[in-house]
């Protein structure tokens, strides 16, 4: 039992494939087991058969004790007749400890098979390149075609398509993944700490804000409303500001359609360069008709839902990045806006992309990113909203521009780096239940504690234990013939039965010979 202690102690969560020898270890630890057994149930069948001379010796007994003890001395069932039909007194307390042992024992075998178990667990695989997108600098694909260059002229070229497709997918919530790879036979990979160039929102519901401006049409009753609220972009090109059409409802098909719903998705000019976009749109909240003043003198517009989202270049750092074969996620992200730091253009000596593009800075940890005159452009397009969850379209929108410019191919950054990671695989382990070890631990000290025991109490008789010739030669005395004869064939239930009636001690007789010898009845 020691030795099956030591080796659990080793091999507990250990993985498998470090175990080397041939048998397996659940056979190991039934080999152990079943020796350990033996060992325990050879000195309890022994000390209850010592025990019943001793039982004998102490006083007058009944003959059928005789029974008891060899048969709890044969295993579990004599063992649990003999606690049942012995009197629960000192004389037969040792007997008891060892037949309650013996039926104990049956439980080891089923709770060795318990100890260990195998458990899938995360092991390093050392061979396998693990990578996960990363930006630093942002040189697009689509909005630039190094064969075509001319004036600080940007001109797309067929990879714009490939941009732009992706961000509509993300409008509708199927998001472009960043590239990341974690191959097999990996199942996880993993990186502490990652941090990128990335595109954050700072999305508002600016309905209470914000204020028409109308200006009524020829046709009476058609209005036509820009919303102006606070911190709304300040665009170069007038056209670019978002006007509602309000038709009344009396005009039929001789005004301009009434708009329900209009967004924009546009640059943000600004001094800074950053934020570098915004996103406005504004809702109807009715049919979409203008509803006239009391004094019918004019019209206003109808209630409105009026939404405003900027996008701003930052700095996200993910924490405790992992993937499997088919995503990558993040126990949690944060992300700081970057600020503006300088300009850099063609010709300029150390101009390290070749291209015009501005440099930002974050404020906390001074790290630079540096981004490209023309991306800008990403988000020169618009969407048919209006049944929409705005708030979630414009975070994929954001979240599939940052994972674009984490990708090359497919992706959109020239100059695209990576971040090289951990690459896990599930592994069986070796797992150790100890608690299944308290009962073969608790029967192996209640055992060597009964046989010490029995020992010390027995030291001073003879050692019979199991000896048929010690029951033939310390025959009965006492009893005539007669009075041992059962009628009939005799049975074991006859000759039990009269064993029941007869009382014997052992003793010496008048020669010193040890004899069963006939008592009285007290």
């Amino acid at each position: 039992m020691t030795l099956l202690v030591v080796l659990l102690a080793k091999i507990d969560n250990r993985p498998l494939e470090s175990w080397s020898l041939p048998i397996q270890p659940n056979s190991l630890i039934a080999v152990l087991t079943t020796v350990a057994k033996a060992a325990m149930m050879v000195p309890a069948a022994s000390c209850i058969s010592q025990l019943k001379w001793r039982h004998f010796t102490m006083r007058a007994r009944r003959l059928v004790d005789l029974q008891l003890f060899d048969d709890a001395s044969r295993g579990p069932w004599g063992s649990v007749i003999i606690i049942w039909s012995l009197p629960f007194r000192a004389r037969a307390l040792l007997a008891s400890g060892f037949a309650f042992v013996t039926i104990v024992a049956l439980g080891i075998d089923a709770s060795a098979q318990q100890v260990i178990e195998f458990t899938l667990q995360s092991s390093p695989l050392s061979n396998a390149s693990v990578e996960l997108g990363m930006a630093d600098m942002y040189l697009s694909k689509g909005f630039l075609d190094d064969t075509v260059y001319e004036s600080s002229i940007w001109k797309p070229n067929p990879d714009l398509l490939a941009i732009q497709s992706p961000i509509i997918n993300g409008a509708t919530g199927s998001v472009f993944p960043p590239h990341f790879k974690c191959p097999e036979p990996a199942t996880r990979c993993s990186w502490e700490t990652m941090t990128t160039l990335g595109v954050c929102i700072d999305f508002k519901n600016v309905t209470d804000l914000a204020t028409p401006k109308c200006a009524p049409m020829d046709n009476a009753g058609t209005l036509n409303c820009i919303y102006e609220f606070p911190g709304k972009s300040v665009s170069i090109d007038p056209d670019d500001d978002l006007t509602m059409s309000w038709n009344q409802e009396s005009l039929g098909g001789a005004g301009p359609t009434t708009m329900l719903f209009q967004s924009q998705v546009l640059n943000y000019v600004q001094s800074n360069y950053n934020p570098f976009g915004y996103f406005q749109a504004v809702k109807a909240s009715t049919d979409g008709y203008p509803i006239a003043r009391d004094d019918g003198e004019d019209y206003e517009p109808p209630p409105v839902e009026v939404y405003y989202s900027t996008f701003a270049w930052c700095m996200q750092t993910f924490h405790n990045v992992t993937a499997s074969q088919s995503a990558v996620t993040a126990e949690s992200m944060t992300s700081e806006t970057l600020s503006f730091a300088e300009s850099h253009f063609v010709g300029e000596e150390g101009n390290p992309m070749g291209q015009d593009y501005y440099t930002f800075v974050a404020n906390s940890s001074a790290a630079t990113f540096n981004v490209s005159l023309m991306a800008t452009g990403l988000l020169a397009m618009g969407f048919a909203l209006q049944n929409s969850n705005l708030s979630t379209v414009i975070s994929n929108i954001a979240g599939t521009i940052t994972n674009q410019i984490r990708s090359r191919d497919p992706g959109d950054i020239q100059n695209a780096s990576s971040m090289a990671g951990n690459a896990l695989f599930n592994e069986p382990y070796i797992h150790v239940r100890w608690p299944w070890m308290i009962l073969p631990l608790a029967e192996t000290l209640l055992t060597t504690f009964l046989l010490v025991t029995s020992i010390i109490i027995t030291h001073r008789q003879p050692l019979l234990k199991q000896s048929l010739m010690a029951l033939l030669s310390n025959r009965l005395e006492g009893w005539d013939d007669e009075e041992l004869e059962v009628p009939g064939a005799q049975t074991q239930e006859k000759l039990d039965a009269l064993a029941e009636s007869m009382l014997a001690q052992l003793e010496a007789n008048d020669t010193g010979r040890l004899r069963l010898t006939r008592k009285k009845l007290e």
